[in-house]
């Protein structure tokens, strides 16, 4: 094989796995979309779209008036699986899709309450100058696979009881990365790991988390 034979190979190599790549996240997306759409527009007056290429997407609801989240802003971005490199790279960095979620609570809360997966570092994404002090929980699973930590520890205790609530939180063990409802904002921040199993399981958690927090 001649240098010229070895480009032509590569390049075509490349161009394979662009459009292999593109194709996937396109997949995706439609997938994510079609999970976004059907959790979401039966609590919503307004489900609109936002499609960012190949790589992610912007989900805006507008909810119910009897909700207790006014708005919910979805941001899903996809691995760079056009790029070739990527498939190497993401078995030394782990990474993955990611979700986020920002919620405006129609109610201001009366507390702050902090999840954070055992694996994470809740110093990298907790705002400046928020004062919390760790949620001592009976919970034994929850306590397995988050750290929890409030500016009311006996309020946080009560909204973690909430059923609905401890079941997402525990179907996200693998996907919940960090949550924090903000007293000082009147709103909730979520991120995640993205996959058709834990779109909506997340959306349920940023859902739940509006409840009895006023």
């Amino acid at each position: 094989m001649n240098e010229f034979e070895a480009i032509v190979i590569l390049a075509a190599v490349f161009i394979i796995a662009y459009i292999v790549g593109a194709f996937r996240n396109r997949q995706l997306l439609v997938k994510y979309s079609k999970i976004a759409k059907k959790q979401l527009q039966p609590k919503s007056e307004y489900v609109g779209f936002r499609p960012l290429g190949s790589s992610g997407l912007r989900v805006l609801s507008n909810m119910n008036k009897e909700a207790p989240l006014s708005r919910i802003e979805t941001a899903i971005s996809l691995m760079d699986r056009e790029n070739i490199m990527h498939y190497p790279l993401a078995l030394l960095t782990k990474e993955h899709d990611r979700v986020t979620i920002w919620a405006t609570l129609r109610a201001k809360p009366t507390f702050s309450l902090e999840i954070c997966s055992k694996t994470g570092r809740p110093s990298q994404k907790r705002p400046a100058g928020l004062m919390l002090r760790e949620v001592l929980l009976d919970q034994t699973e929850l306590k397995r696979h988050f750290n929890m930590a409030s500016s009311d520890e006996a309020r946080a205790r009560d909204v973690l009881h909430d059923k609905e609530l401890q079941g997402s939180l525990l179907r996200a063990t693998d996907s919940l990365k960090y949550l924090l409802i903000d007293e000082a904002e009147s709103r909730v921040f979520l991120t995640g790991k993205l996959t058709e199993e834990s779109l909506g399981i997340l959306l349920d958690i940023a859902l739940a988390s509006g409840k009895g927090i006023d």
